[in-house]
């Protein structure tokens, strides 16, 4: 249940600045667009968390 848990939490608050964020550099944006855009910063999480965990165990 943990991973889940870190999963809506990373997914609402991609969201969340995904919609800040393009308001503040592009103003009114499709909601399609804001959920691709926090699509993104979702796979960006896990792909940093992925790279931080290899980094931790040594492997290069």
């Amino acid at each position: 249940m943990k991973y889940l848990y870190v999963f809506i939490l990373r997914f609402v608050l991609s969201v969340v600045l995904a919609a800040v964020i393009s308001r503040l550099f592009w103003g009114w944006l499709p909601l399609g667009r804001v959920l691709g855009f926090a699509a993104i910063l979702l796979v960006l999480a896990y792909l940093f968390e992925y790279t931080r965990e290899k980094d931790k165990s040594g492997q290069r």
